[in-house]
């Protein structure tokens, strides 16, 4: 439509990105953007790490660099389903350490406003259902601003049915949950079916929208700067 969403129409999960390095637990991926690409100012460097450790961690770590100002916002879009592929996520519990969403409007824009979670659907501080009072027609597609606290994870999933649970640790003040409203229907491992609500995404990033609202985080890279972003999914068995 009128917004420009997920890095344009041929965002960087389009692109082909070169192999760096590869070893048995560590995959590093470089993407160049050159400048006007999509719009965007600046030739971007792009630098991917991804590493799976032994305490059942898989770590994904941006670092990007310009040659001209330019935002720069990026998260992965990782689905999981702790049933080991079976059924929907609706009985998936879910806690997210987060006070407020970011308000949208009818195109899925944020605003600007913070919106407390106080007695709303949105409330995930204790953990619940992801379907206890959603609306099973559209699910989850929110922005929430993570509450910070040292040595506690920003956001928790877990299955009764497996026993497997999500930890999620990051670097971003957002987490995004995605109940894959619109996940297009396809063949997975095993000959599973995945469609609707096959799979949750908690996204990590800078709130979005930030470049069009004064007192949001900045998102600007500029010549000299680096940026960063960390987050770590630690999977738990909890038979």
């Amino acid at each position: 439509g009128t917004e420009h969403l997920h890095g344009g129409n041929v965002g960087f999960d389009k692109r082909v990105w070169t192999l760096e390095s590869v070893t048995d637990s560590v995959l590093v991926l470089k993407y160049e953007s050159p400048d006007g690409e999509e719009g965007y100012p600046g030739n971007l460097d792009v630098t991917l790490r991804f590493e799976l450790t032994d305490d059942n961690e898989l770590i994904h770590e941006y670092a990007a660099f310009t040659d001209m100002p330019t935002p720069v916002n990026l998260t992965h879009h990782s689905y999981f389903n702790l049933t080991n592929g079976d059924g929907t996520i609706g009985d998936t519990i879910v806690k997210i350490n987060a006070s407020y969403t970011l308000a949208q409007d009818d195109t899925s824009t944020v605003t600007g406003e913070l919106l407390p979670v106080d007695n709303t659907r949105f409330d995930f501080r204790n953990p619940k259902r992801i379907d206890t009072n959603w609306n099973p027609e559209t699910g989850y597609d929110q922005s929430f601003v993570v509450d910070k606290k040292e040595n506690r994870a920003d956001a928790e999933a877990w299955s009764e049915k497996s026993g497997i649970k999500l930890q999620l640790f990051t670097s971003e003040p957002i987490v995004h949950l995605y109940t894959a409203k619109y996940l297009s229907p396809m063949k997975g491992k095993d000959g599973k079916s995945y469609g609707p609500f096959s799979g949750f995404c908690l996204e990590t990033q800078i709130h979005p929208n930030a470049i069009n609202i004064p007192g949001f985080p900045d998102t600007i890279l500029r010549p000299g700067q680096e940026y960063k972003h960390k987050t770590i999914y630690k999977i738990l068995i909890e038979k």
